[in-house]
């Protein structure tokens, strides 16, 4: 996390090339400093946003410079922004975000119903139509991502729930249940 005295103390003395602006991840303005520290003007605007810096509070700091490195919860937390719960079911290196209402709470056994509810959506398509493709999931399916769709027809092939065949009239990929 990035720290506001840090951030004041670097813009105080080094603020006429940009070195703060690197700190606070605004790297195109940085290279702005860089580029024209020669006319003084970054190393006066240095000198007025390591005031502006001091004055701020952490808060608003959080907010403006933190709120972006963190992940769900403490990024909640940080810019007090109250919304609808939402359970994060965590896929490898991706995450979804399923809305459910509000009687259900952030905690792991509610992350593990909203994965069960999109793995028996998808289930429930294909006994409708008897085979479907990535495209039908995803068309069906509209409020999650087709990657995530991808990676929970993955799962249902390993569980041994679906079986991954081709169709014979024109090649695609298919996913029927494993009766």
């Amino acid at each position: 996390m990035r720290q506001k005295t840090s951030a004041a103390v670097l813009a105080f003395f080094l603020g006429g090339v940009g070195v703060h602006k690197f700190y606070l991840g605004e790297i195109g303005w940085g290279i702005v400093y860089a580029i024209f520290f020669w006319t003084y003007i970054p190393t006066i605007a240095g000198f007025v946003e390591a005031i502006f810096l001091v004055g701020m509070s952490q808060e608003h700091f959080d907010q403006k410079y933190n709120s972006k490195t963190l992940m769900g919860y403490e990024s909640r937390q940080l810019t007090n922004r109250p919304g609808t719960p939402q359970v994060i079911v965590n896929i490898g290196d991706q995450a979804i975000a399923a809305n459910l209402s509000q009687d259900l709470a952030m905690s792991p056994g509610n992350q593990n119903i909203a994965k069960e509810a999109l793995e028996r959506r998808i289930l429930k398509l294909c006994q409708a139509k008897g085979e479907v493709t990535l495209l039908d999931c995803f068309l069906e399916i509209e409020d999650v991502p087709r990657s995530i769709l991808e990676s929970h027809l993955e799962n249902l092939v390993r569980a041994e729930f679906l079986q991954l065949t081709n169709r014979a009239s024109d090649g695609k990929i298919v996913y029927r249940l494993d009766n």
